[in-house]
């Protein structure tokens, strides 16, 4: 009779047959080979990035608007195109607005979800808000807006993820909307 207070113990296979199991595995020549590990759904090999805007992801040359926000700051929206190594479900994302090295506006992300692109291989991430700031880390106000705009500026863009990173410093130029 079994003890009830023991647990029961399911048999356990005969070593020579674990290793022969565990060849015929290793072995299967019909087997696909696993994909590279820089091979991803993004891409493959270094990062490259590009500006855009919007959702679904368009390329744009030009200027992008500045926006007045709802709580008295002003903004600008800007969409990221990535194309290489990188893990599109758990990556870190930081953007950096430089003015002669001075932080004008910084978006981070972290672990967050690329949108992958079926026309890639390529992966996007949109409408990213960036919110314009002074020196002292405070909203910029309405009268210093065409200080910014005067530029020069660059974008540093940089992406991390377990697959793989990157990163880029963009040239930018801003333009207030009308209204502002």
């Amino acid at each position: 009779m079994e003890n009830p207070s023991r647990p029961s113990r399911s048999p356990r296979p005969h070593p020579a047959l674990t290793s022969l199991l565990l060849g015929l595995i290793a072995c299967d020549e019909g087997a696909s080979p696993a994909p590279s590990p820089s091979d991803t759904r993004c891409g493959s090999g270094a990062l490259t990035l590009a500006l855009g805007i919007d959702r679904p992801f368009a390329p744009h040359e030009g200027p992008f608007a500045i926006e007045a926000g709802l709580q008295g700051g002003y903004h600008f929206d800007v969409s990221i195109r990535s194309q290489g190594a990188l893990d599109p479900d758990h990556v870190d994302i930081e953007l950096t607005l430089l003015q002669d090295g001075i932080a004008r506006a910084r978006h981070l992300t972290a672990d967050w979800l690329l949108t992958i692109d079926g026309n890639g291989p390529w992966c996007d991430y949109t409408k990213a808000r960036l919110v314009l700031v002074g020196e002292d880390g405070g909203l910029l106000p309405r009268e210093r807006l065409s200080e910014v705009v005067a530029g020069p500026l660059v974008l540093e863009v940089k992406l991390d993820s377990p697959a793989g990173s990157g990163e880029a410093t963009l040239p930018i130029e801003l333009e207030l909307t009308p209204g502002i």
